[in-house]
């Protein structure tokens, strides 16, 4: 079944009324919980308030601001069930970011989806001049009837708006529309219809469209979602527990994720029997993180998605079996979603990933050249990833086009010796990046994770100047360093050089071709 088959508003409002009269929990942190009945009621007496607020020809968009708290969930309805296209962030977005997002999409009020809203204040003075309002969210406002008179909404109008956590200037901001909504959550369902699951993660912030798998999930089983507070992210153990008292059985999460809490011994499937479920999405998953989870999770599924944010979280879908992981290849990424084709560009086969379908978003906000080089006809959008398809229709990810340099001379493919990394035994995981001087990149630079010593390294080096030509060997190696995530909750790359300098173990590598570093 395909969004062309329902009408999105109603599909939403079909879900909405089905959390009526329920007292299960929707949503629980540490310290707080809410049913989905006080979400049902909260969500529409809120949506009210919405439709007080001035619109034009389409309705502007609300911005929402918190972390994990049950009233992000009340905002989040609140905003589908009024028309409003929503714009999730988060309370560590730096006030002038905060600011850039609020004008770049003509936001008309800021929901503060998180304490009080006197606790916005260090934010609202960046915004003081902009005259929004800002509201707070209270579950426990009741609505003055069961329904709201809301515009309709038809599948080409914005459902919400992700902004790209990593760019630099102003931020870019991805509409995605309902029709692209309504496409994802049915074909998720599809996804998950097997899957026995009474409780899922929280592990993704909600600024990250990844966590769209872990809302609906929840949503369209009114089962509870049981958060993880990035703050608390370090203490492991606590969420372990609070995993194991609430019977999740679905996780959700990028492969970084997965590999942090893997260094817990107390993730596995003895004190989890519930999780047999894992979904992987954002980033390339690894054979050394499925190996451990079939290791510490016997007889669970594994199943690896991709997709952009531009193209409704994710396009592909595969589940990961033993002969995967006996494959001599990397780890295929799936087949393409039903309503969505992946081509690859020159070669049918082998080249930039094109996507086209149902799931492809409605493009940048006011970014006309960026909407027209990466959107180059309606329904298609070129991803800027290699990938590789087989007779078959499976498809492998490639790397990034833009990943490519020139290190004196020699063109270098930075994920290509990642892969290579990677399939080293005992590698967790490892990220390449230029070592740059005076602005030019004049050698590599390798950040190893997992527990390695300078020898470890230095065997790592020697074993891939035996496999590969001097130039593709990088020339400095760190590990000993703890890695940090983005708050994608992937691997912060930006972050890795300052990383280094409190390394344990480092390693240069004396034959990779990169002498001339003055």
């Amino acid at each position: 079944m395909t969004s062309g088959q329902r009408d999105p508003q109603a599909l939403l409002r079909e879900i909405h009324r089905g959390f009526r009269g329920n007292l299960g929990d929707a949503y629980r942190t540490a310290t707080a919980s809410l049913s989905f009945d006080t979400l049902y009621h909260g969500a529409l007496a809120l949506a009210e308030r919405l439709q007080t607020l001035p619109s034009g020809a389409t309705p502007r968009p609300v911005l929402i601001w918190g972390h994990k708290d049950p009233r992000y969930m009340i905002a989040y309805w609140a905003c589908l069930l009024a028309g409003r296209p929503l714009v999730p962030t988060e309370r560590d977005t730096p006030p002038e970011r905060l600011r850039q997002i609020v004008q770049g999409c003509d936001a008309c009020a800021v929901l503060v989806a998180e304490g009080d809203p006197a606790d916005f204040t260090h934010v609202s003075g960046a915004l003081q001049d902009l005259e929004l309002p800002i509201w707070g969210v209270d579950p426990s406002l009741m609505p003055a009837a069961e329904a709201i008179t809301a515009p309709p909404v038809t599948s080409e109008d914005v459902a919400y708006i992700m902004f790209s956590s990593g760019t630099l200037g102003q931020p870019k901001g991805i509409q995605v529309s309902y029709g692209n909504l309504a496409d994802f959550i049915l074909w998720q369902q599809a996804l998950l219809k097997d899957a026995p699951f009474a409780a899922v993660s929280g592990n993704i912030r909600h600024c990250f469209d990844v966590s769209l798998f872990e809302l609906w999930s929840a949503w369209q089983r009114c089962c509870p979602i049981t958060a993880l507070n990035h703050a608390d992210f370090a203490n492991s153990t606590a969420y372990i527990e609070r995993l194991q008292a609430d019977g999740v059985g679905l996780w959700v999460s990028t492969p970084s994720i997965t590999r942090l809490m893997l260094r817990n011994r107390r993730f596995n499937g003895e004190r989890l029997p519930a999780l047999r479920t894992f979904l992987f999405c954002g980033e390339a998953l690894s054979k050394q993180v499925v190996e451990a989870l079939f290791e510490r999770f016997p007889n669970c599924r594994v199943i690896n998605t991709y997709g952009p944010t531009e193209c409704t979280v994710a396009v592909t879908s595969l589940e990961i079996t033993r002969a995967h992981l006996d494959a001599p290849q990397d780890l295929p990424i799936g087949y393409a979603r039903s309503g969505t084709t992946l081509v690859a560009t020159p070669d049918p086969g082998h080249g930039e990933i094109e996507i086209q379908g149902a799931s492809v978003g409605l493009g940048y906000l006011n970014l006309p050249e960026k909407q027209a080089a990466a959107f180059p006809r309606p329904k298609c959008y070129r991803t800027g990833d290699r990938g590789r398809c087989t007779p078959e229709g499976l498809w492998y990810f490639e790397g990034r086009i833009d990943r490519e340099i020139k290190v004196q001379g020699v063109r270098i493919d930075l994920d290509d010796i990642e892969a290579h990394i990677r399939r080293q035994p005992g590698i967790e995981d490892a990220v390449v990046e230029p070592y740059v001087l005076r602005g030019e990149p004049r050698a590599l630079n390798a950040y190893v994770f997992g527990q390695h010593t300078a020898t470890a390294l230095q065997a790592l080096a020697e074993q891939m100047a035996r496999d590969l030509p001097p130039y593709l060997v990088p020339r400095f190696w760190y590990a000993g360093f703890e890695s940090g995530l983005n708050r994608n909750s992937k691997i912060d790359r930006a972050w890795l050089a300052e990383a280094a300098k409190t390394a344990n173990h480092r390693h240069v590598h004396s034959h990779s071709g990169t002498e001339t570093l003055s």
